[in-house]
């Protein structure tokens, strides 16, 4: 029997505690790598210094491809350095797939190894879902955004976030031009976009897993707090919509996406995917969802594709 691969941040990760915890409730044999412990030599990947046998692998769950490290320095200052590890993924995404390895989420990243906020609009655009306006430029000088937002018709209130950021944090709302040279004033070279601002009283998180929508999640902001975020005290709740789960699913058939969990505005004309996370959180959801163990769900779906390759030659 083949194994599964997890490679995740750490043993402090939530993720990875939860994983960790469903794949030994399943009785699945496993392997857990560090990203940090990852190395290359030509086509053959390491993990503290070891060769990985893919010999043995099945399937591939992996989390985020990047990691945070304290350095201290002379003076006993620290500096928080933080790893990105696209390049990696993707090669580690490229053997896989010529060793036929199974990876969740696999051609969809091998497709589109740089996945933030900036690259997701062209991403959404160009498989049809439907989305928030999003304008990028490349240098953040004032007069050329300016000059960009009246041609493509965005007026203020706008919403700016970096491209690299995640349970909300990295997203401003700029009222006016004033903020607007407020904010660009150390972010000219900084990667980010820019939508409208769209008035609502809530969002929508809705995950999915493996063409199946688990559920939706309702979060609205509470305290003078425009984000909605759960990380940000957003208040949650459970939320049946069968044609917000329809559009969920689609988008992610649109994207072929295995997992992810949408977040989703429903508009008078329609919805609006906000952002497709690949590595979401799952507090708020099963706080709502007390029932439901997502990570089960994500294992359970592993397992059925280690035992669809179980006693096949991948090699």
């Amino acid at each position: 029997m083949k194994k599964i691969l997890f490679i995740g941040i750490g043993k402090e990760a939530n993720q990875k505690q939860r994983m960790t915890s469903a794949l030994v409730k399943s009785g699945a044999a496993y392997v857990y790598v560090k990203w940090s412990d990852l190395a290359f030599i030509g086509n053959k990947v390491y993990a503290q210094a070891q060769e990985l046998d893919l010999r043995e692998i099945g399937v591939v769950f992996f989390d985020i491809p990047r990691f945070s490290v304290n350095t201290k320095f002379f003076g006993g200052r620290r500096k928080e350095t933080e790893f990105h590890l696209e390049n990696e993924l993707q090669v580690l995404l490229t053997i896989l797939k010529e060793k036929n390895i199974y990876a969740l989420n696999r051609d969809f990243f091998l497709k589109y190894p740089y996945y933030n906020k900036f690259s997701q609009t062209y991403i959404f655009e160009s498989n049809g879902v439907a989305s928030i306006p999003t304008v990028h430029l490349s240098d953040n000088k004032q007069r050329k955004l300016l000059e960009f937002f009246n041609s493509a018709n965005f007026y203020f209130p706008l919403v700016a976030k970096e491209s690299y950021g995640a349970r909300g944090s990295k997203v401003w709302k700029i009222a006016d031009q004033a903020m607007l040279t407020a904010f660009i004033a150390e972010r000219r070279n900084v990667s980010v976009v820019f939508q409208p601002f769209i008035e609502n009283d809530a969002d929508y998180r809705v995950i999915v897993v493996g063409g199946k929508c688990l559920g939706i999640m309702k979060r609205s902001a509470q305290g003078g707090e425009w984000k909605n975020n759960f990380s940000l005290g957003g208040e949650v709740a459970r939320h049946e919509d069968e044609e917000m789960k329809k559009f969920a699913i689609e988008a992610c058939q649109k994207m072929k996406l295995d997992i992810a969990g949408l977040d989703i505005f429903s508009t008078p004309t329609g919805f609006l995917v906000i952002e497709a996370n690949l590595f979401f959180g799952l507090d708020g959801f099963e706080s709502v969802f007390e029932e439901l163990d997502v990570s089960a769900e994500i294992v359970k779906m592993l397992v059925a594709k280690l035992e669809e390759d179980n006693g096949q030659e991948s090699f």
